[in-house]
């Protein structure tokens, strides 16, 4: 669907690990966050943010019998390319003010 930007993570009684990701679909705007379990066919509806971490939770535990250390990771690469676009906006916004007031 999109470019996963977060995973929630669980695991069972017996050690496995069970993953929901949030994916970021960048075709649309404003950009449109899915919920979609990487072992299962599940992904609902549109969702509002403040459900998200309680479905992922929900689902993990009632379908697959992850109910155990639900944590949640921002992807590496998501989180690494916003600490290199962000600057550089910013950069270029500072250099946009200087053009335009002289």
């Amino acid at each position: 669907m999109g470019a996963a930007i977060r995973h929630f993570t669980a695991t069972t009684e017996q050690g496995q690990v069970f993953t929901v990701n949030i994916e970021r679909d960048f075709r649309y705007d404003p950009y449109r966050d899915f919920l979609v379990c990487a072992h299962c066919e599940w992904c609902p509806s549109l969702l509002t943010t403040e459900r998200i971490i309680d479905m992922a939770g929900e689902h993990l535990a009632s379908v697959h019998g992850a109910g155990r250390g639900l944590t949640q990771q921002e992807n590496e690469s998501f989180r690494k390319g916003r600490l290199i676009v962000l600057p550089i906006v910013a950069l270029v916004l500072i250099g946009l003010l200087f053009l335009l007031k002289g």
